[in-house]
């Protein structure tokens, strides 16, 4: 065996050490392939950093190749691109990390052999037949998976992992179709296994069957570090539920994205959510002024770093001005407030905010903001940490483009003009 080989073979028994695979970078220095030595440490060093903080924002901003890895495609093992794919981004520390299995019974032939080439963790599953998830959870490769997406009913996979003690290693599974009115039946079920008393993050996608029960049943086991809910029909009573009982306590990332909250459902939230938090995702959920300051108000985000309002008209300045003032939110990192209408006056607010000073990220980008605003931002210290002030670069003007660069440096983005949502 190749020195090479050897390394890669370390990096695919040890997926989750960083060692084998900074040496491999060294190796790739020693032969010229110095680019893809830097890829390798760009990698390590961003899957090290909270997604707040400068590295990580630039190269979501500004280092596209880091997270995407284009230029090292090729290196990856080779896959038939109809029973197996490699996803967009298919790289996590420098190695094919993503892959989406979309026949679950090709598995011993197209999919097992890849994780003695590539650290494989991510995986999404299409559709198979319970004997074909029975032959997964028998296999070996089995104690490699960290993050899994049921892209179909999730009865027949779980049924299969759940009690099998090599799935202790998933910290993560994604329910892109969480309806069915046995989805609290699944969960129960899930929660009294060995993957359901591992996994630190939940994540659902399209439901409206039994939700007070799917709610509940999340409170049958301990706290989840993270839990998300997208286009599931949340209200204020779920929320109100979820946040009764004990797997909320010690959440440190919270996602809705298209749920109709409402004033109410953000009430709730201040009422009842963890003092560990550090990302809350609010996107299109329906907020109101009075909604945004209990949140405001609320000592228990004193630790929140990374706040997304994304896709809330917040069209009266009061919105904005509440979180302005907020004394918890004083140590915000990163802010998303596009396609909310914020217009000028709330421009003004975010530069004279509390937090303003704190920023690494702030996007603005689908904000209809005129000279006005623009000369806000011109007026405004800049934040010694700031690394992306995003905005709809067309819409403002050339010369507003210009001053803004003079004035932020590297630090602006202009994004292309986007038809409004809102």
């Amino acid at each position: 065996m190749s020195d090479r080989d050897a390394l890669q073979a370390a990096i695919c028994a040890e997926p989750d050490e960083d060692t084998p695979r900074l040496a491999f970078a060294d190796y790739l220095d020693e032969f010229d392939d110095a680019p893809r030595a830097a890829f390798i440490r760009a990698q390590v060093e961003l899957a090290r950093t909270p997604p707040w903080e400068p590295f990580a924002v630039q190269v979501r901003w500004r280092r596209s190749d880091v997270r995407t890895g284009a230029g090292f495609v090729a290196t990856l093992p080779r896959v038939d691109g109809f029973h197996v794919e490699w996803p967009k981004l298919p790289f996590r520390r420098g190695f094919g990390w993503a892959l989406k299995v979309r026949t679950v019974g090709q598995w011993a032939e197209f999919v097992e052999p890849l994780f003695d080439r590539e650290p494989v963790g991510r995986l999404v599953f299409g559709l198979g037949a319970l004997d074909d998830w029975r032959r997964v959870a028998a296999s070996d490769r089995v104690r490699h998976f960290r993050d899994l997406t049921l892209d179909s009913n999730p009865i027949e996979p779980l049924r299969a992992l759940r009690d099998e003690p090599a799935t202790a290693g998933v910290t993560d599974i994604r329910f892109q179709r969480a309806s069915g009115a046995g989805m609290p039946e699944v969960l129960e079920d899930l929660f009294g296994a060995p993957l359901g008393r591992t996994v630190r993050g939940l994540h659902f996608h399209t439901g409206y069957e039994s939700l007070s029960e799917l709610v509940d049943a999340l409170n049958t086991r301990g706290p989840l570090e993270r839990l998300s809910f997208s286009n599931m029909g949340i209200t204020r009573e779920h929320v109100q539920r979820l946040f009764d009982g004990p797997v909320a306590t010690g959440l440190t990332a919270l996602r809705f994205r298209d749920e109709q909250l409402g004033g109410d459902g953000l009430f709730a939230l201040a009422d009842g959510i963890p003092e560990g938090l550090c990302d809350l995702e609010l996107s299109r959920v329906g907020t109101s002024s009075g909604g945004l300051e209990a949140l405001a108000r609320c000592d228990r985000l004193a630790n929140l770093r990374r706040l997304s309002l994304s896709r809330n008209p917040l069209t009266k300045p009061r919105s904005v001005r509440v979180l302005s003032l907020s004394r918890p939110l004083a140590g915000l990192r990163a802010l998303d407030l596009s396609d909310c209408n914020i217009g000028d006056k709330g421009v003004r607010h975010v530069t004279q905010a509390k937090f303003w000073p704190s920023l690494v990220e702030l996007d603005l980008q689908k904000n209809p903001i005129s000279v006005a605003g623009v000369k806000y931002l011109l007026d405004a210290a800049v934040p010694r940490d700031l690394t992306a002030l995003v905005l709809t670069g067309n819409t403002l003007g050339a010369d507003a483009r210009t001053e803004l660069t003079k004035k932020y440096g590297a630090a602006v983005v202009f994004t292309a003009f986007e038809v409004p949502t809102w």
